[in-house]
């Protein structure tokens, strides 16, 4: 999902949480109303507010308006719990006191809208994240090298930390199995999710399927299909090389990286291949994308299996 789909999807949470809580609190004025006592005193109230608002604004004087306003919210008061309600029931009871569920402080976003775009970012992702894998808690002493791996665990938070002011467009982390591009992977995704950064993830098999079902797919509406990878801020690639060799598939995969570079758009793709085995499955084409050094950067992670450690 795009960027702007996302925030829009969250303004309209929002909005409906605003309308929700404004219409509750209409409802209870309607019933309230029904008594003549209460809708006498609330409309006396609002008139003398503005009575008072008019007043100060050509500085005359309040006092006696303020006085008779007290008594009146008193009676309000009791009369709305005669009736079973508080005061605050006829006033939106909005999820932020701050903005007034309007996810905007002037013309900055709010911290309720972040909160909620943050939740929809994870949602969107398609895995669970460990929260607990972050640059700053990675324990370097599981490696054999432990300060060769926190110089290159250093070059990848840097680069998240850079976005969208890097060079580098294309990240490839390559390694054996189990020297911990998975919890890297975790690493990146916990540091882009808390700067609000949409993140699309896929496997590399997940991504064969989905060009297969583009392919066969013979809908007018097909395209949407490649929207989510094409177009997120962030396209996380996972164990590319484990999926099947199927027809087309080095085609859609140069298109997949080659696109997303035209469109400055940043992609971090793990493998267990060497650069060589790339270059055989993927193409010269595929392969020049993956290690430009114009554009990409390559990091290779040596290490025995840690899961076996």
């Amino acid at each position: 999902m795009r960027n702007n789909e996302l925030k829009n999807k969250v303004f309209l949470q929002i909005k409906q949480s605003k309308l929700i809580a404004e219409a509750e609190a209409d409802k209870n004025l309607e019933l309230a109303f029904k008594n003549e006592n209460f809708k006498t005193t609330y409309t006396q109230i609002k008139s003398l507010n503005f009575d008072i608002a008019k007043k100060e604004f050509l500085n005359k004087g309040t006092s006696e308006d303020k006085k008779l306003l007290k008594v009146l919210t008193e009676n309000l008061k009791k009369q709305a719990k005669d009736l079973g309600f508080n005061l605050t029931d006829f006033k939106p009871n909005y999820d932020c006191k701050v903005c007034g569920d309007t996810g905007l402080i002037g013309s900055e976003y709010c911290g309720c809208f972040y909160k909620k775009l943050n939740k929809e970012i994870i949602n969107n992702l398609g895995i669970n994240v460990d929260n607990s894998h972050t640059f700053a808690n990675s324990n370097f002493n599981l490696f054999l090298e432990p300060d060769k791996i926190k110089t290159l665990y250093s070059k990848i938070e840097n680069w998240c930390n850079c976005l969208p002011d890097t060079q580098y467009k294309t990240v490839l982390v390559s390694g054996e199995t189990g020297v911990g591009k998975t919890y890297l992977i975790d690493c990146v995704c916990n540091n882009l999710i808390q700067k609000n950064v949409v993140v699309n993830y896929y496997t590399a098999f997940a991504l064969s399927d989905l060009f297969l079902k583009y392919r066969t797919s013979f809908t007018q509406n097909n395209s949407g299909l490649l929207d989510g990878v094409l177009n997120c801020d962030v396209l996380i690639v996972d164990d590319l090389g484990s999926e099947p060799n199927l027809k087309n598939n080095e085609e859609y995969f140069y298109l997949l990286f080659n696109e997303r570079l035209v469109k400055n758009k940043f992609t971090i793709i793990t493998t267990n291949l060497l650069p060589s085995q790339l270059m055989d499955r993927y193409g010269e084409r595929t392969f020049s994308r993956l290690r430009d050094k114009r554009s990409s950067t390559f990091i290779k992670i040596e290490n025995p299996d840690l899961r076996r450690k």
